[in-house]
């Protein structure tokens, strides 16, 4: 088990519904309805906000790859 599944069993399930529809969302490439920032410094890597948990993701030619889902703090964007 990584520790993105790790994360999310200690969701409530409020906040387990709102990141599993973001990432359903990342999976099926339809990426569109989200709100998604680019993170500079890096070609293809996105970030979406769901309340204070941070979705991390790399956009691939054929398909989008998740990297990261935690909580933001001062140590969220440095592991890239």
């Amino acid at each position: 088990m990584d520790r993105n599944q790790k994360f999310l069993k200690l969701l409530n399930e409020k906040e387990f519904d709102s990141v599993q529809s973001v990432l359903r969302a990342i999976v099926s490439g339809d990426t569109s309805t989200l709100i998604s920032k680019k993170l500079s410094g890096y070609p293809n890597l996105y970030r979406i906000r769901v309340g204070s948990i941070r979705v991390i993701y790399v956009v691939h030619s054929d398909y989008n790859e998740i990297l990261f889902v935690g909580r933001r703090n001062e140590k969220t964007y440095k592991k890239f």
